[in-house]
């Protein structure tokens, strides 16, 4: 159950229960977005666009359908007196492995089902993992777990950009096994949760679901833009830029946006607990929205630089800050993995239907330049949408406004 601490939650508390995040999106970041786009750019080089929605819908039902299962189970074991530590790290091993698999690949089949089960396995992972956070800190310090997730999440995400655009596909995909593998060293760092005690808590819980429904809806506009983006951004390189070495400059634009993820989830850090966490996410999302209006009306090689580290100027601020207000939601601490997985299918429930309404997007323009300006387009109005929604939320940092 939450703890109930009210002692200062030490930062070196908050590095130790965070730290996996590094090797969690080491992986994450660049699996879809660059190591799968540049295998398929080899193994199916005349049709990798469809190729590649296909592939994304596949690995993304699979995924959305883990989340409630895998958070059950886990609260399951959770009241035998089983230890979500061990469970994670079963679970890195089975990615691990699916990495190493996927490394080896020669037909588009095996490329398939090495992804399926290295996203499962990370999801899966995830949401066992994510529940320690209410578990250990005390509630007060929520925002600021969050926001050092939130940093530690950007670290592995560089690290994992950047070795995929440097590296030949197949290589980087041997350094995310690495990766994710020594992660879960990190594990021996973490306190064991306190005793499952069953009963629920008056600071647990809401007056109602229509928090946890809101932060869900508001999650789900953002994943969808960030779905369309991340799924076709390469291609956008390669086949309207015309650029060669479109793994390169996708880590290089990524790498950008970045630099703009880490200030914002630094400042996140430092108001997530103090001010309105309504506010902070609806703010971040609006330069999210300028910047992807502005890779539709100017996508030329020489800004689309600027607009990317905007993007992760409210990138850190939405991911961090807006999971945080997502603990604030949930209805009851006993189930909190059960809830959470349910709150992360729902709201990535886009990841589903975005490859395949891209690729029609990007094929209805006028042309594949006009394909991806719409492509854009949309996933600026979908921040847009994801950023006003959130306004809505009526409990504000865990307590309801007067």
């Amino acid at each position: 159950m939450e703890s109930t601490s009210t002692e200062r939650f030490r930062n070196r508390d908050h590095l130790a229960i965070n730290a996996l995040w590094v090797g969690v999106h080491f992986q994450d970041a660049a699996l879809m977005t660059i190591l799968v786009p540049a295998l398929l750019l080899v193994l199916a080089p005349a049709n990798h666009l469809n190729v590649l929605a296909v592939l994304s819908t596949i690995a993304a039902i699979a995924t959305a359908i883990v989340p409630p299962f895998a958070g059950a189970l886990s609260d399951r074991s959770r009241r035998k007196g089983g230890d979500r530590r061990v469970q994670t790290a079963v679970i890195l091993a089975i990615d691990t492995v699916a990495l190493l698999v996927m490394a080896q690949v020669s037909t588009v089949f095996e490329l398939t089902g090495a992804v399926v089960v290295a996203t499962v396995a990370l999801m899966s992972g995830s949401t066992v993992y994510q529940v320690l956070l209410p578990e250990i800190v005390p509630r007060p310090f929520w925002g600021t777990a969050a926001s050092f997730r939130g940093g530690l999440t950007l670290v592995g995400t560089i690290v994992g950009l950047a070795l995929a655009a440097l590296l030949p596909a197949r290589q980087a995909l041997l350094a995310d096994a690495a990766g994710v593998a020594l992660s879960a060293a990190t594990l021996f760092f973490v306190p064991a949760s306190p005793p499952f005690v069953a009963t629920v808590r008056s600071g647990a819980q809401v007056r109602d679901r229509w928090d946890f429904f809101v932060t869900l809806i508001g999650r789900a506009w953002v994943v969808l833009g960030m779905t369309l983006l991340n799924t076709y951004v390469l291609f956008f390189f390669h086949d309207v830029l015309g650029i060669y070495n479109a793994s390169l400059n996708t880590g290089l634009v990524a790498g950008a946006a970045l630099v703009g993820a880490v200030a914002s989830s630094v400042a996140a850090g430092v108001y997530a607990d103090r001010i309105d966490r309504r506010l902070l996410v609806c703010l971040s999302g609006l330069p999210m929205t300028l910047a992807a209006l502005g890779f539709a009306l100017f996508p030329d090689p020489r800004v689309i630089f600027i607009f990317a580290a905007m993007f992760g100027l409210g990138y850190g601020g939405v991911f961090s800050v807006g999971w945080a207000l997502a603990l604030d939601a949930v209805p009851e601490l006993g189930d909190v993995a059960r809830d959470l997985g349910i709150w992360s299918t729902l709201s990535n429930a886009p990841v589903v239907i975005a490859p395949a309404l891209g690729a029609v997007i990007i094929a209805h323009g006028a042309t594949p330049s006009d394909g991806y300006r719409w492509l854009f387009a949309t996933a600026s109005a979908s921040f847009l949408l994801g950023s006003l929604t959130v306004l809505a939320v009526r409990n504000a940092n865990g307590k309801k406004p007067a």
